[in-house]
């Protein structure tokens, strides 16, 4: 058995792909700022020649000083005072001489006191460094920024897209058969979506006052055709007491039954076209009993089980689904073996049984379709019955199929919720 599912893609929200899209681009800038920075910040080969500048000149004043105790001490104290850091000055034995400044466990730069006799000593300036690397504040600042832009990114989306998501949703309702719906315009729907929202509001209201119409046509036209039909057979019935051909009466009588069953086929699927089905708790038994015998087929083909039947659908369409099912087996099937009913828990399945040669798998994705033949010309005939099969077990929230028998034959069945969809 194989039932038919259908699947809708849900689309992906408008809102959800703007704040992907700014978050993206407020990524974007944070790198193109970050690239603008390391390319126009001071060369390493600047920083160092600006090093070997700023020691030599310590080196240069410490030399002047270095052979006066007190000038040298003097010089050392003033330098770890005013720049705040450690100063160690070392004989040219490195022994240390004396300490200057507040005690540091920072990197130390040690800086050699040289004169033309040779070197002195030399200068160490520890000063404590930072935990953190001068980058880390402007990346930390710089993310800061992206969250800012992105949250406020996120709640403009939300702004724009608010009138977007109500469109999405009222467009859905009327989607599924809500015509009575109506959009109301206020401060929220503003602008385009404004207009939108007045196009479908009447599109709405211009469809179900057409709907509503066609119903009434419908319903007028049903009458209308069914009395011309009943008038032929009262005339056929006179002309057999006048003592008419019966052969010519009986085929007579034929075109009239078919032209009754195509007329019957045509309001049906008028009526499925304008929506127009009127959903009523029924019995399956009894929507079967009634279909065998407006097909003119015995009881004793019903092969039901026991158990709860009832379900909620459109008695005439549902017994014109079950009656093509019937004439398909009958004229195209050699012959109808029984029409099974099978209780599920959430849906009945109506299968026809037949004797006919079935179908081959190519030809069984196309049955449905209407209008097409199989490869034996009329008796072949796949048509606008089982096509009208479908769209009936659609439009009560179902599907229909067709399975091979084992002893031969097919199965054509179609399975109906207990809770129509249009209930």
């Amino acid at each position: 058995m194989r039932h038919g599912h259908h699947h809708r893609r849900r689309p992906r929200r408008l809102r959800a792909v703007l704040v992907r899209w700014f978050g993206a681009t407020i990524l974007a800038s944070g790198v193109a700022v970050a690239t603008v920075w390391w390319a126009l910040a001071p060369e390493p080969r600047a920083w160092n020649r600006m090093v070997e500048n700023l020691q030599g000149f310590v080196g240069s004043e410490f030399a002047d000083v270095w052979d006066d105790p007190a000038r040298r001490s003097a010089l050392a104290a003033r330098a770890a005072r005013q720049l705040q850091i450690e100063i160690v000055l070392r004989d040219a034995d490195d022994r240390e001489l004396e300490r200057h400044g507040p005690a540091c466990e920072g990197r130390a730069m040690s800086i050699d006191v040289l004169a033309p006799r040779g070197r002195l000593g030399s200068v160490a300036a520890c000063w404590t460094h930072p935990r953190l690397s001068h980058f880390v504040p402007m990346l930390a600042a710089l993310a800061a920024a992206m969250t800012v832009l992105w949250a406020t990114s996120g709640l403009l989306a939300r702004r724009l897209t608010r009138p977007y998501d109500t469109l999405t949703r009222f467009a859905r309702r009327l989607a599924e058969g809500e015509l009575d719906a109506r959009l109301e315009l206020g401060r929220e729907i503003r602008g385009e979506p404004a207009v939108v929202a007045a196009a479908l509001n009447d599109m709405a209201a211009r469809v179900q006052a057409q709907l509503a119409d066609s119903r009434a046509l419908l319903a007028a036209v049903s009458h209308e055709i069914r009395t011309p039909l009943g008038h032929l057979r009262v005339l056929a019935e006179l002309l057999r007491d006048r003592g008419a051909d019966e052969a010519t009466l009986q085929d007579l009588e034929r075109e009239i039954a078919d032209l009754d069953t195509l007329v019957g086929k045509l309001l049906a699927d008028a009526r499925l076209q304008f929506s127009a089905l009127s959903p009523t708790s029924l019995s399956a038994r009894a929507v079967a009993l009634r279909a065998l015998a407006q097909a003119g087929l015995p009881r004793t083909l019903l092969a039901a089980v026991e158990g709860d039947d009832t379900l909620v659908g459109d008695p005439t369409l549902l017994g014109r689904a079950l009656g093509n099912l019937l004439e398909n087996a009958r004229d195209h099937g050699q012959g109808v073996v029984a029409l099974r009913l099978q209780l599920e828990h959430d849906a009945i399945v109506f299968a026809v049984d037949d004797d006919g040669p079935g179908l081959q798998p190519e030809q069984r994705a196309r049955a449905f379709e209407p209008f097409v033949r199989g490869d034996g010309g009329e008796r072949g005939r796949l048509g606008l019955g089982l096509a009208l099969v479908r769209r009936i077990a659609l439009a009560h929230g179902g599907d229909a199929w067709i399975d091979a028998r084992p002893g031969g034959g097919a199965t054509v069945a179609i399975r109906v919720p207990r809770r129509s969809a249009g209930a």
